[in-house]
Order: structure tokens, then C-alpha cells, then sequence
């Protein structure tokens, strides 16, 4: 199998790629990773660490570097998106913007989100197109978000199959588990979930033998339960705990839970804990300046970087086993849901996963077109949607509203059309009737100056 990381210089790369080699070896045996980045002394820095990490040698495949991404793309299988669209200092300024008008700020389900769409979306279609000639039975793989919006605009309007793929695929897992008191991830949760990346909701599911909603979760989530302390994770302890109270409210209320607990989708449910949510990333912005806040965020991205290119200079000399300081750069990350992708893929095990892409019959009531994340098994070059996929009462109108949202951002961007992105804020269903929403709209566009001037056209269509 050959695999192009299209972003290969990325530092979130190598732990994926030991993981890769510890769980499922056997898809890169004879295979290439191609490691296609602008920056090439990224990508050979994230070559030169893969070919020294202890796991390489469980596999027997070429690891090479391409500027040139016409070459990258020539006959590969898999290409996998990691670059993003987030940076600064256009992400602090739309977060104080959401402040100030009472939106909600995030790379996925949000006005901000939209904007980010634009801003990586034309390259997306660009390699699709590209795929469709060098590689046209290729899998996209999507990482950056907002991955619904990619991944439902290169299937609806290229030949290349595409699938939004999330951290969020394993929250669950930790999620699940700590509601039941044990800070850890658990891998033996089985759920199926339809919705929206960040706002689906579990459907049904199993935790070794013991149905979810009519066993496990009654028995759980008594009156006297508690959140627990002491919580870790890469989230602040407030917004875990708040998260795990939603869920258990949630599903003393509704009988459902969210299957994946990133804030902005917790938001458009429990909206009275949203502006918990944003003070938590607030507080962390060490300065407002937008010109300082750029190079700082620059300074900081160039640090990150030279470190890891200098670790990969003495491969040899790396605590590989007990990182340490480095261990947001070299641990090895098994839980991560390219592994079972590639594993499906290559043909030897059906898998189940929870992505995004155009519904195409999977939930019902909803068009075939719309942006959805659901789940689905993969083997080989098929994707089944699991059978009986819905979306859960009360959410419908609301779970509608923003698939529709982020359908009408891919039509936007596929067609060039600066009136169906303005159809796509107009259908953003968080304060559709306030007169000061087309003002936060035109403040946006001067955030995100770095678009082509043909979209703030968008905002003379405006309702």
C-alpha cells in the first residue's frame, strides 16, 4: 500500500505512524510513505524519525519525501490530509468576535468554522481534481477541519471517495468510562452513532456483553451519581466535568448521549454552558495584539519544529520508550482511527468506524447529499452504512439545520458561489433572528482578510 501525508511535515504524524507499525504492520509491508510538504526539512526531519523509531523494523516499506505534489500523488492509494486551516491571528480575533455578539467559536460547528472552510477548501477541491487523473481509485482521508464540509464536498462533486476522519472518533471511549468512575479509554465500548461531526448521538451500544441504554447506563447514573475528581486529559478539568454532567443530564432526560464530546457541539445542545466553554479558551490567549499574537504564535510554531528536527538528527540517542518532555512528538498513538482505515483497506478485517460524508441513504430523513458523520464498516474499496441510523428526538430540527449549514459551505466552495455561502450562514440555526448577525458577519470577513475578495460578496445576499 502507498500512502501520501499530504502535510508529511506535520509533528502529529509520528506517533500515528508507530502506531501503525505496533497494531497492523502487514498493510505497509512492500508499501511507500510518501511525506509530500512544502517544507522539506520537515517532512525528511518526520522521515528520518520514522525510519528510527524501534517499530520500523516490524515493517519492510520505503519512506520518501516530495515537494513536487503531482508526484506524490501518482499512484497512491491513500492520500492523507493533515495540514490545517486554523492560525493566527485570525483564530483569537473570531474568538473574541463570538464574545462579543454570543457566538461560538471553533474550526468545525461555527460561523468561524465556515470561514476556515473557505480558507482550505479550494485546495481540497484541487486535489481531488488532481486524484481524479493520478490516482482515481484513491480513499481521501480528511483530518483538518471542518472535516464535514470536505469530506461531503469532494464526494458530491468528484469521483474520489472521501471520508472526514476525527479525533473525536475514540472521546467515547474515555467518556464512557469515566462516567462509569474509571479515568481511562477503554477500547471494549460498542456503539453505533449518526449526526454531525461533534454533535452525533449514540445510537445504541454495548460494553462487553451489557446493553448501554436499558442495563449499563440505568444502573450507572443513579440519583447519587458524581462527576469524578482528579480527572486527566489532554481537556481542562472543568470542561471534562462539564461534559460528563451534560452527558449524564442528557441521558436522564432524553435517554441519548453525544458520542463525541468536543465543546462546540456540547454548545448547540446545552447552550447555557457555552459561555463556560468560552471563557476556558479565552483564558488561555497570552495576548490580544493581532500583530503580536501572529508572531507569537510563529515564534512558537518555529520552536516546536526546530526541536523536533533536532531530535532527528540522533535518532539513535532518543528515549524511545520513556519520552518524557518529548512525548508529544514520538509516543506512540494506537487508538488513532487511520488504523483501522488501513487495515480495512488493505483487506484483512472488516472495520467499523464513525466518519463523515454525504449521507448517500445512511440516516433517515435526511436529503443523500447532506454533510453527516455516521457510522459504517469498511473492507476493502466498500463502505457499508450500518443498518437503522437516525437522528434521536428532540435533536432532528436541530441536527437538519446544521448539516444543512455545512452542505450548503461544500456546494459554496465546489461552484465558487458567493450566494450559497451566504445561504450558508443565513441557514446557521443560532440567532437566525437577530438584526446584528449580518454585522458579525461583515466584521468576520475583515478577520479573514486573506480570502479572495470574491466571497465577501456573500454579504450583499444576505437575508
Amino acid at each position: 500500500m502507498k500512502i501520501t501525508f499530504l502535510g508529511g511535515g506535520s509533528l502529529r504524524l509520528l506517533p500515528i505512524l508507530r502506531g501503525i507499525f505496533q497494531e497492523t504492520p502487514e498493510v505497509l509491508q512492500g508499501g511507500e510513505i510518501r511525506l509530500a510538504d512544502l517544507r522539506t526539512d520537515r517532512a525528511e526531519a518526520v522521515a528520518r524519525m520514522t525510519m528510527g523509531c524501534p517499530e520500523y523494523k516490524n515493517v519492510n516499506c520505503k519512506v520518501s519525501v516530495f515537494s513536487d505534489i503531482d508526484a506524490a500523488l501518482e499512484g497512491t492509494d491513500v492520500l492523507y490530509l493533515t495540514m490545517a486551516a486554523v492560525r493566527e491571528p485570525s483564530d483569537t480575533q473570531a474568538l473574541f468576535l463570538g464574545k462579543e455578539y454570543n457566538y461560538i467559536s471553533s474550526d468545525q460547528l461555527s460561523i468561524n468554522g465556515a470561514f476556515l472552510a473557505l480558507r482550505l477548501g479550494g485546495l481540497m477541491m484541487t486535489l481531488a481534481r488532481k486524484l481524479e487523473k493520478l490516482s482515481p481509485n484513491a480513499l481521501m482521508l480528511i483530518f483538518p477541519n471542518p472535516v464535514s464540509v470536505y469530506s461531503c464536498m469532494v464526494n458530491n462533486y468528484t469521483k474520489i471517495r472521501a471520508l472526514g476522519i476525527c479525533g473525536g472518533f475514540n472521546n467515547h471511549r474515555w467518556d464512557l468510562s469515566r462516567m462509569c468512575g474509571r479515568d481511562c479509554f477503554d477500547p471494549a465500548w460498542n456503539v453505533v452513532a449518526a449526526g454531525v461531526n461533534h454533535c452525533s448521538f449514540i445510537l445504541r451500544g454495548e460494553y462487553k456483553g451489557e446493553d448501554l441504554y436499558s442495563s449499563l447506563l440505568p444502573r450507572i447514573l443513579t440519583e447519587d451519581w458524581k462527576c469524578p475528581d482528579n480527572l486527566t486529559g489532554k481537556s481542562t478539568p472543568i470542561l471534562m466535568r462539564y461534559a460528563l454532567t451534560s452527558l449524564c443530564n442528557l441521558f436522564r432526560k432524553h435517554k441519548t448521549l453525544i458520542f463525541s464530546t468536543e465543546s462546540d457541539g456540547l454548545d448547540h445542545v446545552f447552550v447555557e454552558n457555552e459561555p463556560i466553554t468560552k471563557e476556558v479558551l479565552i483564558s488561555r490567549v497570552t495576548h490580544t495584539d493581532p500583530e503580536i499574537r501572529r508572531i507569537q504564535s510563529l515564534k512558537e510554531i518555529e520552536e516546536r519544529f526546530a526541536k523536533f528536527i533536532g531530535l532527528s538528527q540522533n535518532t539513535d540517542q532518543i528515549p524511545w520508550n520513556a519520552p518524557g518532555e518529548y512525548a508529544s512528538f514520538i509516543s506512540t498513538n494506537i487508538t488513532d482511527i487511520t488504523i483501522p482505515i488501513l487495515k480495512a483497506l488493505a483487506g484483512f478485517e472488516k472495520m467499523r468506524i464513525v466518519a463523515s460524508r454525504p449521507n448517500f441513504g445512511a440516516v433517515a430523513g435526511m436529503p443523500d447529499n447532506a454533510a453527516l458523520e455516521y457510522t459504517m464498516d469498511i473492507f476493502k474499496d466498500t463502505i457499508t452504512p450500518v443498518e437503522n441510523q437516525y437522528i434521536p428526538s428532540p435533536f432532528k430540527g436541530l441536527i437538519a439545520s446544521l448539516s444543512e449549514f455545512q452542505t450548503l459551505q461544500a456546494d459554496a466552495i465546489a461552484q465558487q458561489d458567493p450566494a450559497l455561502f451566504a445561504a450558508a450562514l443565513d441557514a446557521y440555526p443560532v440567532h437566525r433572528l437577530r438584526p446584528e448577525r449580518k454585522e458579525f458577519f461583515r466584521k468576520m470577513f475583515e478577520i479573514y482578510s486573506d480570502l479572495d475578495p470574491m466571497w465577501k460578496k456573500s454579504l450583499d445576499y444576505l437575508q
